[in-house]
């Protein structure tokens, strides 16, 4: 039999210390609670391979009320346990996607062989995840299964034989320099070096010479002859990013190299030769630079043969969940751990004003402040502030149905994080139909991409 972690939440307090104590006999590890707000809020911080849960309870003592909370224990299946053991009720809990339904009092047989299907069911819904996940992550290098994300792969698989110059748009932690190294290890340069220099980070007086090399006392250091960064990406491909920061007089040099291919070293007047594929990035407005003076107008025609532009995180639907997990598998390293729902629908919330390159830093941090297996909205909150999270004041005058309305959007939006935006598994997770959920998006503001 699989042992696992059970969170056991039952408010008859013999029973639970005795099911307990029987679980943990049997080599699982056990975590108990006396009603279910206390068992949400366990799950929440330290996560459950399975649930054992009574459906009547305090404060509400009603089985819809046990039932409501299910979708809360998402990914982890649900073992109900009831002294109200009617067949209706039994059905009701099949549609909330509950795994299995035992009556008090329960048999220890029956109990061992349902626990032991349902951590069974919950290895291989987990190990079928993490290869969905892996999936999401193609031969590019590059993670995501939205539109936006296809349509770029699509550009990317087309472009990259050609050889054509190519200029990458879009903002700052989009993934700019990943598209450079698709388009790089797509193309018949692949086995030839690429040489990425960020155009940015150079002082302008020392960009000619990383670019083009120089001679023995050319100026004050130069103690030797250095090949520049063109003559290692000879017969590869050379991406300049951030090329919008480029000086002026280098412009008119770069210009120079990518009409006819030939450059000169910092004192040297006799021209060399390399045949790069030259591929740009910036995130500024080129165009605009021309328009203002800041850019040259022929340089810029002469970068944008062809030109891709990679989407901000707010345009890709359901890629924050999978980014952030697999992000967190790279840091993990030999721990397993795993995102809470809430922490899912927190990301998915969240306006990324920094991008993938955000998310990721993120992600990191929570990985290695999390003490346990799973990184809930806690170790997130903290990763991202500094502080220990607070529980979201509800406005003076907020009315019963505008809070139903926010916890109802939370779930949906977890859910959604979870499934990788598949209304149908969404639908199955929360205990609706899926043309109710689609509904319940529409009226809430939820996208459906």
């Amino acid at each position: 039999m699989r042992n696992g972690h059970i969170l056991l939440a039952d408010d008859e307090e013999p029973f639970r210390r005795l099911c307990g104590s029987w679980l943990e006999k049997a080599g699982h590890r056990v975590t108990l609670a006396a009603d279910g707000a206390e068992a949400v809020r366990l799950f929440e911080a330290g996560g459950a391979d399975l649930v054992l849960l009574d459906l009547v309870m305090p404060p509400a003592a009603t089985p819809e009320a046990g039932l409501a909370l299910v979708p809360r224990f998402r990914p982890a299946p649900v073992v109900v346990l009831t002294g109200h053991a009617e067949h209706g009720l039994a059905l009701q809990a099949v549609e909330h996607g509950v795994w299995d339904f035992l009556g008090k009092p329960v048999d220890p047989d029956m109990l061992r062989l349902v626990i032991a299907r349902a951590l069974e069911k919950a290895a291989l819904e987990a190990e079928l995840r993490q290869l969905r996940s892996r999936v999401a992550e193609d031969d590019l290098g590059l993670i995501g299964t939205s539109e936006p994300m296809a349509a770029l792969r699509a550009l990317i698989r087309r472009v990259a034989p050609t050889g054509l110059p190519v200029l990458v748009l879009g903002p700052s932690g989009t993934g700019k320099e990943l598209v450079a190294r698709a388009l790089h290890g797509l193309s018949p340069r692949r086995d030839r070096a690429f040489v990425p220099v960020h155009c940015g980070a150079i002082p302008a007086e020392l960009l000619e010479s990383e670019l083009f090399g120089h001679l023995k006392g050319s100026f004050t250091g130069a103690d030797r002859d250095r090949p520049g960064l063109v003559e290692a990406a000879d017969g590869g491909t050379l991406f300049l990013d951030e090329v919008g920061e480029m000086p002026a007089p280098m412009q008119v040099k770069l210009l120079r190299f990518l009409q006819d291919g030939s450059f000169s070293p910092v004192g040297s007047r006799a021209p060399r030769r390399a045949d790069v594929r030259l591929v740009c990035a910036t995130h500024r407005d080129l165009e605009a630079m021309v328009a203002a003076g800041g850019f040259r107008e022929d340089l810029f025609y002469r970068l944008k043969g062809l030109m891709l532009r990679t989407p901000p995180l707010a345009e890709r639907g359901g890629d924050v969940a999978v980014l952030a997990r697999a992000f967190l598998r790279r840091v993990a390293g030999e721990r397993s751990l795993h995102l809470s729902p809430p922490a899912l629908a927190w990301l998915a919330e969240r306006e990324w004003k920094g991008n993938v390159r955000e998310l990721q830093a993120l992600i990191h941090t929570a990985a290695l402040l999390c003490e346990g297996e799973v990184v809930g909205v806690d170790d997130l909150v903290f990763a991202d502030t500094g502080e220990a999270a607070r529980a979201p004041a509800v406005p003076a005058g907020t009315s019963l149905p505008e809070q139903v309305e926010a916890l109802e959007r939370r779930l949906i939006l977890g859910a959604l994080a979870e499934t990788g935006h598949n209304h149908s598994q969404t639908a199955r997770v929360l205990g609706i139909s899926r043309v109710g959920l689609l509904k319940k998006m529409d009226r809430l503001g939820i996208g459906r991409g």
